[in-house]
């Protein structure tokens, strides 16, 4: 669990850290360099699910020994179904990070949700709704994995 007080804002005790992979975690179906440590490194605090439609068809391979839940889409509509299992794993208790138009709902709902802008950019809808942007995915695991940064930026 990582549980964090921001001031003038709320207290956070996530459990759960949800994670798009296309365009969050991977560039055209490509793990990018060193997500698999942080992912490792962010599963000794949070049960990691991985969240994709998985366009390129690589997301079990990349994730392949990884301590994460694989949810690959089955619906035409992405931007429901991955709102519809934020509220089915607890929204209260989940860290969204996200970058695409379908991730939208996903970071509004959950109680925390950062918006990624890599090498694919973001989605004006994602940007909108998020509680934090960072340029990349390492700023996002930064974020988690040093409480006081996440503090500094939330804080009111």
């Amino acid at each position: 669990m990582l549980s964090v007080e921001i001031p003038g804002w709320r207290k956070l005790d996530l459990e759960v850290l949800l994670l798009d992979y296309n365009g969050t975690l991977a560039l055209d179906g490509k793990m990018l360099a060193d997500v698999r440590e942080k992912i490792g490194q962010a599963a000794e605090l949070l049960e990691v699910h991985v969240i994709t439609s998985d366009t390129f068809g690589t997301v079990a391979e990349e994730c392949e020994g990884l301590p994460v839940k694989l949810k690959v889409l089955a619906t035409a509509d992405h931007t429901r179904e991955k709102g519809e299992y934020v509220q089915e794993l607890g929204a209260r208790r989940i860290a969204a990070i996200g970058n695409g138009a379908n991730d939208a709902l996903m970071l509004e709902c959950a109680a925390l949700g950062i918006v990624v802008m890599g090498p694919e950019g973001c989605a004006e809808a994602s940007l909108r709704v998020a509680d934090v942007v960072v340029k990349n995915i390492d700023d996002a695991f930064g974020l988690l994995l040093n409480r006081k940064r996440l503090v500094a930026t939330l804080r009111r």
